[in-house]
């Protein structure tokens, strides 16, 4: 009886220092958030004001060496599946919806964008207007607009966009299907 008293003790005492580390941790985060935007408020505050007129700013121009690639992170608002969540079941958003954590089941968000980091494992079912995918995803895919693949997506399963766009790099072994038309790709880009 004597030792497993100890192993309790022990057991509270870890779970202790976890809990106070990530409150730690936590802080720390929010201290070094806030002193970078002091800083930039600083910077603009400091910056001399000159009463010469701005030069007109050119467009830059476009060649192939210059790619846009979406800004999956950035969705300001909306939900979010944060790196250490792990979501079993079937969600159903009527906003964006950000993924960096593990889904298993279904995401329903038809008139919203849905992006999936490279940090994100996504098995089943996703549904948005555009879908962003720069993460892991089994299942199917479907973007009522655009489906954009980015150069660290791995996929398998289906594919149902209009629209299918792939950045190089991206991983695929899918059925492709625009409305009742289905053909099979299997490629890697």
């Amino acid at each position: 009886m004597g030792i497993q008293v100890w192993f309790i003790v022990l057991g509270v005492g870890v779970m202790t220092l976890i809990v106070w580390d990530g409150k730690r941790r936590k802080l720390k985060q929010r201290s070094s958030s806030a002193a970078g935007i002091t800083q930039k408020k600083q910077a603009v505050e400091a910056a001399p004001i000159s009463n010469q007129p701005a030069e007109p700013i050119s467009p830059p121009q476009a060649n192939a060496s210059t790619v846009s690639t979406p800004n999956i992170e950035g969705i300001t608002s909306g939900s979010r599946i944060g790196s250490a969540t792990h979501i079993l079941g079937k969600v159903i958003a009527d906003e964006p919806v950000l993924i960096k954590g593990r889904l298993e089941g279904t995401l329903i968000a038809p008139n919203h964008p849905v992006s999936v980091t490279a940090s994100g494992h996504v098995a089943s079912y996703i549904e948005g207007s555009c879908v962003d995918i720069d993460g892991h995803m089994v299942g199917t895919l479907k973007a009522n607009t655009k489906a954009t693949l980015l150069s660290r997506a791995r996929l398998q399963g289906v594919v149902e966009a209009p629209r299918l766009e792939c950045m190089a790099g991206a991983w695929l072994q899918v059925d492709v299907a625009q409305s009742a038309n289905r053909q099979r790709v299997a490629m890697v880009l």
